[in-house]
């Protein structure tokens, strides 16, 4: 087996071990910017619990493979694929308010930490944001 082929059966079981992931922290040397509030996240918790959890579970949008899908990319990334996409069966019914509340969950769930200002619902401003 390649050494290559082995690192990524590590990593990728890593994410599988637990059904309560924690956080993700920043590394030490990163600096860690707050891009939401508690109570945006808060509203994006009972959002995520009354409408995205039909679907999904907190711990897909923690953990490494979280991580390697979407942490490489803006926010607004994110924030434009959920709001054009989700829910499957009703995709862009919730509003913007809704769809940046969930993001600012998501980012609260990978061990970012709030601050005194709302994630703006303006996709251009969040595109310019990243993890």
């Amino acid at each position: 087996m390649s050494a290559a082929r082995l690192l990524f059966l590590l990593w990728a079981g890593a994410g599988c071990t637990s059904a309560s992931p924690a956080p993700v922290e920043p590394p030490p040397s990163q600096t860690t910017v707050a891009f939401y509030t508690a109570e945006q996240a808060t509203r994006g918790r009972r959002v995520f619990t009354t409408v995205c959890s039909a679907c999904h579970g907190r711990n897909e949008f923690v953990g490494p493979i979280f991580g390697f899908t979407w942490m490489a990319d803006s926010i607004g990334d994110l924030f434009e694929h959920i709001s054009t996409k989700m829910p499957q069966d009703d995709p862009g019914s919730l509003s913007a308010e809704e769809y940046v509340a969930v993001v600012a969950y998501m980012l609260q769930l990978n061990g970012r930490a709030a601050g005194d200002r709302e994630l703006p619902a303006d996709p251009a401003q969040l595109a310019t944001l990243r993890w």
